[in-house]
């Protein structure tokens, strides 16, 4: 929720805040599944849904582009680690946004910290995303539907 709204406190107010996006029908990210236990997340929406995101300096728009969906969180639950899990979520995150009219979807890519919330540039590299632009310690990277 962070991306989304931040003067929302920690705790129950950002779980009401989700459960109501949910509720409302609306897909917030996606979840990976082992024998039906979450052992990941990554939070994954049409860039306008983050306003955060949208008023940040160093992330927000710089183009009139529309359609663009942006993955804005990775968690993968520490024993599910070193399996891919991350890889299974990104992909399966842009054949989400694409199938639903994305044009494109962006990332904010850590450029050294190959363990950060919001993925590895590493990570994006390896699934055809290109680096749009670099900030002071990430890179916004794209990935174009086809």
């Amino acid at each position: 929720m962070y991306w989304r709204d931040r003067s929302l406190p920690h705790g129950a107010p950002k779980k009401r805040a989700m459960e109501g996006i949910i509720r409302g029908g609306g897909e917030p990210g996606m979840l990976a599944y082992e024998s039906e236990v979450p052992i990941g997340w990554i939070a994954i929406a049409a860039r306008e849904e983050y306003g955060a995101l949208l008023r940040s300096p160093q992330y927000r728009p710089r183009d009139d582009d529309e359609r663009i969906w942006s993955i804005v969180c990775f968690t993968v639950d520490r024993p599910a680690r070193r399996r891919a899990i991350a890889h299974e979520l990104l992909e399966a995150a842009v054949q989400h946004a694409c199938g639903r009219g994305a044009a494109a979807v962006e990332a904010y890519a850590h450029v050294t910290d190959l363990t950060d919330y919001m993925g590895s540039q590493a990570l994006f590299l390896a699934h055809g995303f290109r680096t749009v632009r670099k900030t002071s310690k990430r890179a916004v990277m794209r990935r174009a539907c086809s």
